[in-house]
C-alpha cells in the first residue's frame, strides 16, 4: 500500500463532522466514502484508511451520533 493512498480521517475530504466541531485528533464524525457509507462508520479524526483523499471534512448535524444519522453532505 503506498503511503499517499492511506491518511488520517481529520485531513480527508470523506470525513463528515458537526458543523461547530473542531478538526481534531478525538473529535468523532462519519465516513462518507460512497462505498462506506452502508456501514455507518462513526471514527475519530485519528482514525485512517486507504481510502483517503486529501481535503476539508463535509459538515452535518447527527454526523457524531452513535450511529451517525446524517446524510452525506458531498
Amino acid at each position: 500500500m503506498s503511503k499517499k493512498s492511506w491518511g488520517l480521517c481529520k485531513d480527508c475530504k470523506w470525513w463528515q463532522i458537526e458543523p461547530p466541531a473542531a478538526i481534531e485528533n478525538l473529535t468523532m464524525g462519519q465516513c462518507i466514502d460512497e462505498e462506506l457509507q452502508p456501514y455507518l462508520l462513526r471514527v475519530s479524526g485519528n482514525s485512517g484508511c486507504n481510502r483517503f483523499m486529501s481535503g476539508k471534512p463535509a459538515r452535518a448535524k447527527g454526523s457524531s451520533e452513535s450511529p451517525p444519522v446524517a446524510e452525506p453532505t458531498r
